[in-house]
C-alpha cells in the first residue's frame, strides 16, 4: 500500500503585497475572520453589506483594512489567504477615520478599544481559507510579518486571538508569543499577545 503523505504546500507559496485587485478575495477572507466585530460596526448580521463594508474599506489608502497594509499568499495561482499588519504609531489615527466612518454610514455610537501597545508591529487580521487551513499558511504568514517587522525596525509584533480560537492561540503560543492582556472588541473577548 501506498502512504498518502501531505504535500508541503508552503514550499510553493507566494506571499506578495496587496494590490486593489484583489479587494473581493480579501474581503471574504477578513469576514471570515472577524465576522463578529465586524457586525458589531454595521450594526446588523448583513453578509453582502459586511463584504462591501470592507471591499471599500480595502479600496482606500487610510484605512486599517486598506490593501496597503495587506500581504496576499498565493498559492498555484490561488489566493489562499490575507496577512494585514502595520506599525502600531498608525493604529490611533486609522482607527478614528474608521470610527468617522461608521458613524457617518452606519448609525455606530460605540468607542473603539485601542488594539496595539506602543512601539510594536500590529499584526490585525490573519485568516486562511478554509479549504487550506492546516497546511502551515498560517505559520507562514508570521514569518512574513516577523520580517516586515524587522525591516521597519520593530522588535516586537502584537496580535490579539479570539478566545473562541483555541487553535490559533496554540499556534501564536508555540511559536513564543504571550498573553500580555485581556481585551474586549465590540461584545467579543480577545487576547492581546
Amino acid at each position: 500500500p501506498f502512504l498518502e503523505l501531505k504535500p508541503h504546500y508552503f514550499m510553493s507559496l507566494e506571499i506578495i503585497p496587496a494590490q486593489k485587485k484583489h479587494a473581493s478575495a480579501s474581503a471574504e477572507l477578513i469576514l471570515d475572520a472577524m465576522e463578529e466585530l465586524i457586525y458589531f460596526y454595521l450594526g446588523e448580521e448583513n453578509k453582502p453589506e459586511a463584504l462591501r463594508f470592507l471591499t471599500d474599506q480595502f479600496l482606500l489608502e487610510d484605512s486599517l483594512y486598506s490593501y496597503k497594509h495587506t500581504q496576499i499568499p498565493i498559492l498555484r495561482g490561488k489566493i489562499v489567504g490575507v496577512l494585514i499588519a502595520y506599525d502600531s504609531s498608525k493604529h490611533q489615527r486609522l482607527q478614528q477615520i474608521l470610527k468617522n466612518y461608521l458613524e457617518e454610514n452606519y448609525n455606530f455610537k460605540d468607542d473603539l478599544t485601542p488594539e496595539t501597545e506602543a512601539g510594536e508591529f500590529y499584526v490585525d487580521t490573519i485568516s486562511i481559507n478554509p479549504s487550506f487551513r492546516g497546511q502551515k499558511i498560517g505559520s507562514e504568514l508570521l514569518k512574513h510579518a516577523e520580517k516586515l517587522a524587522l525591516k521597519q525596525k520593530h522588535s516586537q509584533i502584537g496580535l490579539l486571538v479570539d478566545l473562541e480560537n483555541p487553535n490559533a492561540k496554540r499556534l501564536y503560543e508555540r511559536i513564543g508569543y504571550q498573553v500580555v492582556k485581556p481585551i474586549s472588541l465590540g461584545k467579543h473577548a480577545y487576547e492581546h499577545l
